[in-house]
């Protein structure tokens, strides 16, 4: 995929909040501005949204769930009965990364 370049000059403060952002996000600089512009686009009805439909029966979905519960289960068992919860982890370490960038500025 062919891509050009854009260039976007902001304040020094507004500069270094989209930083800090981006390292909240464990993103680089360009991924954050581009993600925070492909999403305004789509907000003003610019951007083709993309919509994917999957065709599932209801009896399909149902008769997964027992599957999906002896699955669930089994990986308890070999975690000795506990999961890893990645979003409570993830938050919390981009919160301190935020926090030594923030320190840093100091």
């Amino acid at each position: 995929m062919e891509k050009t370049r854009i260039q976007v000059y902001a304040e020094p403060i507004l500069k270094r909040r989209i930083e800090l952002a981006a390292a909240k996000r464990d993103m680089p600089v360009t991924e954050y501005c581009l993600a925070a512009i492909v999403q305004r686009l789509a907000e003003d009805e610019v951007l083709e949204a993309r919509q994917v439909v999957i065709d599932v029966e209801r009896e399909q979905t149902e008769a997964l769930v027992p599957t999906l519960r002896a699955l669930h289960d089994s990986i308890l068992i070999r975690r000795h009965g506990t999961l890893i919860d990645t979003d409570t982890t993830l938050e919390k370490v981009r919160r301190e990364r935020g926090d030594e960038l923030l320190n840093s500025l100091r």
